[in-house]
């Protein structure tokens, strides 16, 4: 989805600043903006644009992350009124952003970057000299600093041995181990902590709450039981469900004003809703009755109230300092635009849908493991349609009642658009997302054949003109599609994809690597076997129909060395097939090269599937008979 701005980033203790990223001249910069007179100012003017931007606490200086097209640079700083900019702290080497965070007076900053294989983290005053905190090897992002600048909270993988990890500021860095401990406070008050997941256990770290002072209190998002919960952490206490708070799908939360208020995201079936909690701390015991003794004092149940919103989806949000909320929202025909909610007023300004005379249904196809739920988009009038199978990436993600640019413009062309959230996809509950069996790929291309089925036999698709575009991921799951279900589509379309998965893991990022061993159950050498199943190029022999591949030199996500090597195969296999450079890397931050890509596929799916002649009368039309969409070759 393409979108003009993103939410503003406000200082908490100057409320009439506030940073934005936004598209200047069609690329993203960070952008200062002076709420009390609704001034902007251009901060940058990167020829990459800028995807990161933060504002100090006290509103004085405005940092974004200066990188490269391989996602690789450094924090810069500049004052928000203007002026001489530089680095943002000293001494930080050259590398990834994962995650920047300051306490609650902008005295401290923290910054952890991604360095080979390895993650760093560093403290240091803005602008000034940064000192080393620790290192770790693969990834672990930073998710806050604690608000008195003693505590860094970190994630890695959300099941592993280093779900949460938390290190304390002070000390020497090779000190930071991060020994092993539950979710109770050990007898190493001052020394670093984990929380560790499991399979059935799964951690998010959010951030520590601006307000507590007692000691540092962390909001966590807990997965286990099949439901994502609201939890706490403190060092006195440990881990702290909220069973009140607990959800049958994804959710996202964070601090509100209050001291013990969370906001919560819930995303479901591929649409937003928003909710208020109150923790409330506060103890009550009951009073005694006649013949019986008080009781013991129990923790009152959250209260929850839930934000009215328009529907669609909010795509980001963020809080002021006066407690509105300041989102990105869309819904499928309506193109992402600022909706300003006031929680306490309960109001939304609600926005109707636009008409553009394409007709948008949802459907679900039922399996014997669950329902897929499809977004379906076609032209208007009679069908059926050649049809496109948008297949998202990931695989961690969804589609959702939101505007996609691209829909509109195939749609425009006369495709009827599909976008599947198969197995894997989040919004559906965790047996959704995980228990497919390490089948990486093949479940999930066996959900797009099953809704594929479905189409062509309610006469919504064309049999013989049905295909698949998808990118990074997505764009994985097209190829993987063409070789090992050929008989099913006759088109693929994959915008820097994974085409050679055991290439491609040891090329990657370290936290992607992560990723994969997550899926897999392990590596490409410890479950060989799992990662040639799910490779795109054990099929290439069987590819049938013509294939776009797009790539850019730069991806360090999907390294353009493998896809290179999948278009040699199709060379010599004489498959019909287009290799197409582009710059950018992985997701270009320039909105002219997502233009050019987009225009691309559409001449590329022209050229394989040309207008068909005009048809006789229905009279003089011969039978044909129907194409069979069961059985066929399987993966």
């Amino acid at each position: 989805m393409t979108q003009a701005f993103q939410s503003p980033g406000f200082a908490a203790l100057a409320p009439g600043r506030a940073v934005e990223t936004r598209l200047v001249e069609e690329r993203w910069q960070a952008v200062a903006w002076d709420v009390a007179t609704d001034r902007r100012r251009v901060v940058t003017d990167r020829p990459e644009g800028v995807h990161l931007s933060e504002i100090e606490p006290d509103g004085e200086a405005i940092w974004w992350f200066d990188a490269d097209d391989a996602g690789e640079g450094r924090w810069r700083r500049e004052p928000f009124a203007g002026g001489a900019g530089g680095e943002a702290l000293h001494s930080v080497p050259r590398g990834r952003a994962y995650g920047v965070a300051f306490d609650r007076t902008g005295a401290l900053a923290a910054v952890a970057v991604g360095v080979g294989d390895a993650s760093h983290c560093y403290v240091g005053p803005p602008a000034g000299e940064a000192r080393l905190i620790g290192a770790a090897p693969g990834y672990l992002g930073l998710a806050d600093l604690s608000p008195d600048g003693r505590l860094l909270a970190l994630g890695g993988r959300p099941d592993g041995e280093d779900a949460v990890v938390l290190w304390p500021t002070a000390g020497r860095a090779d000190d930071r181990a991060a020994g092993r401990a539950d979710d109770r406070a050990d007898d190493r008050a001052d020394g670093p902590r984990q929380l560790a997941g499991n399979h059935r256990l799964r951690l998010w770290p959010i951030e520590f709450n601006p307000l507590a002072k007692a000691e540092p209190e962390l909001l966590l998002v807990v997965e286990d039981q099949e439901r994502y919960t609201v939890a706490t952490w403190r060092a006195s206490t440990g881990l702290h469900r909220y069973p009140g708070l607990s959800f049958d799908s994804q959710i996202t939360a964070g601090w509100y004003r209050g001291p013990r208020d969370v906001l919560i995201q819930h995303e479901r079936a591929g649409s937003s809703r928003l909710l208020l909690a109150d923790l409330d701390p506060a103890q009550g015991q009951e009073p005694a009755r006649r013949g019986q003794p008080g009781r013991a004092p129990t923790e009152r149940a959250p209260s929850v109230r839930e934000i009215r919103t328009p529907g669609g989806t909010v795509h980001d949000l963020s809080c002021a300092p006066d407690g509105t909320l300041h989102c990105v929202w869309s819904r499928e025909s309506t193109p992402p635009r600022p909706l300003v909610l006031r929680p306490d007023a309960d109001t939304a300004h609600v926005l109707a849908p636009g008409e553009d005379g394409t007709s948008r249904g949802r459907r679900w196809t039922p399996r014997p493991y669950g329902r897929i739920h499809s977004f379906v988009s076609t032209p208007a009038g009679p069908g059926p349609w050649p049809t496109l199978f948008l297949v998202h990436g990931g695989p961690a993600t969804h589609d959702r009642d939101s505007y996609d640019p691209r829909v509109n413009a195939l749609v425009d062309h006369g495709y009827a658009v599909v976008r599947t959230n198969y197995r894997g996809s989040t919004g559906y509950g965790p047996r959704w997302q995980h228990e497919y069996g390490h089948r990486v790929g093949l479940a999930q291309i066996e959900d797009l054949a099953a809704v594929r089925a479905e189409l062509v036999a309610d006469g919504t698709a064309l049999a013989e003109r049905t295909g698949l575009c998808g990118f990074s991921w997505g764009g994985y799951l097209t190829l993987l599609a063409l070789g090992a279900q050929p008989q099913l589509w006759s088109l693929g379309m994959a915008a820097q994809p994974i085409a050679d998965y055991p290439a491609a893991y040891r090329a990657t990022t370290p936290a992607l690597r992560e990723l994969d061993r997550q899926l897999f159950g392990g590596t490409p050498e410890e479950v060989p076997e799992r990662y040639r199943a799910a490779d795109p190029r054990s099929y290439v022999h069987r590819v049938r129909s013509p294939v776009l591949l797009v790539a850019s030199r730069t991806d360090e996500r999907c390294p353009p060395e493998q896809v290179a090597d999948y278009a040699a195969d199709l060379r010599r296999l004489a498959v019909p097939h287009e290799l197409l450079w582009v710059d950018g890397g992985h997701y270009s931050r320039r909105t002219a090269d997502h233009r050019s890509v987009l225009a691309a596929m559409v001449r590329f799916a022209g050229l394989a599937w040309p207008p068909p002649l005009p048809r006789p009368p229905r009279g003089d039309r011969p039978g044909v008979p129907a194409e069979s969409t069961e059985g066929g070759e399987q993966p």
